[in-house]
């Protein structure tokens, strides 16, 4: 099966033994000859992928006599005739895999450069979290945690793509448009492998997206305990107050790391929540009513959403494996291009994690003070 024209390839040269390219898991097979053989790499991956109809290009390895106890990453341009002359021996073949048949292989290659710098990567990778918001600021970390080998995530979101979003949201593309945030996103994270997404596409009651009937908000409220539970962080990324209070009364209520993050036209802050005996929940000490229900994320900076989540990530990492973290809280200034670091203590008395407040009642299985909280306050 000849699928370049004579212009598209060169022989390699005559003397040399005719080479095999084989897929582990399927145990596919191709030998190439001399009059076949194909000068570069990338066209031995637009053969591969033509005979076997792939849509994603394949991953070409070998063993080289220089290192034979690690395999060889074959770069797109990379010479066949000098992998050939490099290979072993003349019976190893050129291996090539694909996600589409073996997703494990890409998510092992994408996290083998943090791997050699010192992340555990087998660690990360059991842990779990939960992202409210997966617009500017939450779509960098839901890439971001999938990079870095986060196996699970859940992503709540109840918008839809739009034409505006494609340009500033990297999960995003023109084939996401008109599709809701959470699929889009689930399409593409899963796609880079070993990632799997669970996703919630819901309004989070709040003060301006109540339901009629409080019964209506105690159901979405159960089913965010639910999915909460079952991970290991939570952050959130959302335009109200109102709804980062009901994610942070069900986290905390449930001893969930807690990460508050905001981005918006003056720059961008975080807040970690660890041990709700030391550090200030998000309503610490501030007059909240129905007037803070909105944001200005989307009008954010171009680079603040990219220092907010990188951010968050260097600390996520420090606060899974137990290191020393003095803050709790974080400041990016767009303007003077200030970053601050500050540890804030609790307010007195507070009406979500003081003695007795919403958070210690919802612990206790009683809903009934934050259900309180949406609709009859203010």
């Amino acid at each position: 099966m000849k699928l370049f024209s004579k212009n598209y390839y060169r022989i390699c040269g005559d003397g040399l033994n005719p080479f095999l390219v084989q897929n582990p898991d399927t145990g596919a097979m191709d030998e190439f000859k001399n009059e076949e053989r194909m000068e570069y790499v990338h066209q031995l991956g637009t053969y591969i992928m033509e005979k076997y109809q792939l849509h994603k290009p394949p991953i070409f390895y070998t063993i080289y006599k220089d290192d034979p106890e690690n395999n060889k990453y074959l770069e797109e341009d990379d010479l066949l005739l000098d992998v050939i002359s490099s290979k072993l021996d003349d019976r190893i073949p050129i291996w090539w895999q694909s996600s589409e048949i073996n997703p494990e292989r890409i998510y092992q290659l994408r996290v083998d450069r943090y791997e050699r710098t010192g992340y555990d990567i087998k660690q990360l990778g059991r842990k779990k979290t939960f992202i409210a918001g997966i617009g500017l600021l939450g779509a960098e970390l839901a890439m971001d945690c999938a990079i870095l080998g986060i196996r699970e995530q859940t992503l709540l979101d109840y918008g839809n793509v739009d034409w505006f979003n494609i340009y500033r949201q990297p999960l995003y593309s023109v084939e996401s448009v008109f599709k809701s945030k959470v699929d889009a996103a689930r399409e593409r994270l899963e796609a880079m492998g070993g990632v799997k997404i669970n996703t919630l596409k819901m309004v989070i009651p709040s003060l301006i997206t109540l339901p009629e009937e409080k019964n209506e908000a105690k159901k979405v409220i159960a089913t965010l305990d639910e999915e909460i539970s079952k991970v290991d962080v939570v952050i959130t990324a959302l335009d109200t107050f109102s709804a980062r209070m009901v994610i942070q009364t069900i986290a905390l209520a449930r001893k969930k790391l807690l990460i508050n993050t905001a981005a918006g036209l003056v720059g961008g802050t975080i807040q970690i929540v660890r041990d709700l005996t030391v550090d200030p929940c998000l309503a610490c000490g501030i007059f909240h009513d129905r007037s803070q229900d909105g944001g200005a994320c989307t009008l954010a900076s171009f680079g603040t959403p990219k220092i907010i989540a990188g951010f968050v990530m260097d600390t996520l990492i420090d606060l899974l494996f137990n290191k020393d973290v003095s803050f709790n809280y974080f400041k990016y200034d767009h303007f003077t291009k200030n970053i601050n670091k500050d540890k804030f203590g609790k307010a007195k008395d507070c009406e979500f994690c003081g003695k007795g407040g919403i958070i210690a009642e919802y612990e206790k299985n009683n809903a009934d003070g934050l259900i309180s909280w949406l609709y009859d306050s203010f």
